[in-house]
């Protein structure tokens, strides 16, 4: 990471943001039991508020699901300001090869700029696809424009005609174009199997990186006095392109603000990327303001309830007393989430272990004390089956490193931090992704001829069964 950008202020107060104001919004997190992983406030330049719950941190690249499709977006936007592609190019005339036999009128119709609006009008099934060519194979469902539906493989085909254009992936279009000016460090993006960009998730990027994108856009592309993004881009992008309420207006609903091109427009005038579980980058032109966080969050509108209410409103409260100041310091020094106590008063008995649904758990006999447990579970989704693996090596009372993979359609994989304990009887166990959203929280119970496992968490498809043992 290069030279930092913006200046880091003493205390909030330099930024123009209330130390009263952001405890208040701490309070409101912590309350919530939203699991927040980092949070990065920038206003007037000035880095007001940085905090992490240990063992997350600002810098570590995290899954950023579909915050990814903004930074799609911008490689759109730079193929078209060098000419390369046209807001009105049409997708079935660019990806021709890939194309049906058949090509319907409405289909004809479909350019870059009703995908990026999230108006494409395929049928809602395209959005479960592998390749361009099964993408492109659904027709259309309503006439392009005239109608929001949320389809990720949109931007996935806006990723592979940015790729046909340019003769590379957007993440290595972009690299010399937005991440290296930016001082972001290349970074990962998934790809599908022809070597294409997912383009509408997939890219990894840490908090800080999220946040030099953000003032980025905040300053309409410029970057220390040299224009970044194309110029007229931001304005562009950020605008609303589409009605998203589909007939069902609602002032309150964060989700039908306005869509622009790969961003959402939210209340008081603001507008955000945003990713599952919580991955937000939004900017407030007006208060001249950029949040970014990451998080492992299943109810993200009640995250950004509180970003409404409590932290942006900061900016405009008055001055936190010293106490305040203190306070605040102290608390953001302290944040971490807690591992399980362990208190000695049981154990699990080695061997397989097997639920009615055909799940498994193996556990192996250890002579260090451990627990070693290996979860064999199927995920149905849509007609599809998926067989899992989780292997866990536990050492009571304190957290290991690990990796931790579950999958390609779970599409879960990267460093864990893993603990467990006795409690009462009940071992407890803890695993913690900590590039990414995945938070697994068991409960086992030894009873008279098994095991009864509660296994639940952020991003986990978990629940409660009782094995007996084999």
């Amino acid at each position: 990471m290069t030279q930092s950008p913006w200046i880091n202020a003493n205390t909030p107060e330099e930024a123009g943001i209330s130390s009263k104001g952001l405890l208040q919004y701490l309070d409101a997190v912590e309350e919530s039991g939203l699991e927040h992983h980092s949070i990065m406030v920038l206003r007037h330049g000035r880095l007001a508020l940085a905090m992490n719950w240990k063992p997350y941190d600002l810098h570590t690249p995290h899954m950023l699901f579909s915050l990814s499709k903004s930074f799609c977006s911008a490689a759109a936007g730079f193929a078209v300001a060098e000419g390369l592609l046209d807001w009105d190019t049409k997708v079935y005339e660019l990806l021709s090869e890939h194309a049906p036999e058949t090509v319907s009128d409405q289909q004809k119709k479909i350019t870059l700029s009703h995908l990026l609006m999230m108006g494409s009008g395929l049928d809602e099934k395209s959005d479960t696809t592998d390749t361009v060519a099964q993408t492109l194979g659904y027709g259309c469902v309503h006439e392009p424009g005239s109608w929001f539906h949320y389809n990720s493989h949109g931007t996935f085909l806006v990723s592979a005609m940015v790729q046909k254009v340019t003769g590379m992936t957007i993440r290595d279009y972009l690299i010399p174009r937005l991440f290296e000016p930016l001082g972001i460090p290349v970074p990962e993006w998934d790809k599908n199997c022809e070597g294409i960009c997912w383009g509408g998730w997939g890219l990894h990027l840490s908090t800080e990186s999220i946040l030099r994108f953000g003032l980025c856009l905040l300053n309409k592309g410029m970057w220390q006095g040299r224009q970044v993004l194309p110029e007229g881009w931001v304005e562009l992008a950020s605008r609303k392109h589409i009605d998203n309420s589909n007939g069902n207006p609602d002032p309150n609903n964060e989700w039908n603000q306005g869509y622009g091109y790969q961003f959402w427009r939210t209340r008081g005038g603001r507008y955000r990327g945003d990713g599952a579980f919580g991955q937000i980058c939004m900017i407030s032109e007006e208060q001249n303001m950029v949040v970014a966080i990451t998080a492992g969050i299943d109810d993200m509108g009640k995250e950004m309830e509180l970003l409404h209410r409590y932290l942006f409103p900061a900016a405009d409260m008055e001055p936190g007393t010293d106490e305040d100041i203190a306070r605040l310091k102290q608390r953001v020094s302290a944040l971490a989430y807690p591992i399980p106590e362990n208190d000695f008063s049981g154990s699990l008995d080695a061997g397989e272990y097997i639920a009615e649904s055909g799940n498994k758990l193996i556990i192996a006999a250890t002579d260090d004390g451990s627990c070693d447990l290996t979860y064999c579970f199927a995920v149905r989704f849509d007609e599809e089956t998926e067989h899992n693996q989780l292997r866990m090596v536990i050492h009571p009372g304190k957290e290991t490193e690990g990796d931790v993979s579950l999958g390609e359609m779970i599409g879960v994989h990267g460093k864990s931090r893993l603990s467990g304990g006795w409690k009462n009887g009940v071992f407890h166990l803890l695993l913690r992704m900590v590039d990414g959203p995945l938070t697994v929280k068991g409960e086992f119970t030894p009873v008279a001829d098994g095991i009864v496992m509660k296994l639940y968490g952020t991003a986990f498809p978990g629940g409660e069964e009782t094995l007996k043992k084999a």
